[in-house]
């Protein structure tokens, strides 16, 4: 529940360990078992072997509804 936060209208996922052909794996994933879309940033303006996966803004509604229910009250700002 710690490793995002909100970014614009959409969500990042601090995924800055694992490697390019791994976030492209979980990307993939998201959208063949959630139907979640999301695109693979650079995770800074130094960082080229780091990346976030970014849920697009689209996405949020469903995100939510799918995670809601395992967030704890503390954790819930970043999925409003």
């Amino acid at each position: 529940m710690d490793d995002g936060a909100k970014a614009s209208s959409g969500l990042k996922l601090c995924t800055n360990a694992f490697t390019y052909s791994e976030c492209l794996l979980l990307l993939k994933v998201l959208d063949a078992n959630f139907s979640l879309k999301a695109t693979i940033q650079l995770a800074g303006n130094k960082s080229e072997d780091q990346y976030v996966i970014y849920i697009r803004a689209e996405s949020m509604p469903l995100l939510r509804e799918i995670v809601n229910p395992y967030i704890i009250p503390e954790m819930k700002y970043k999925i409003i």
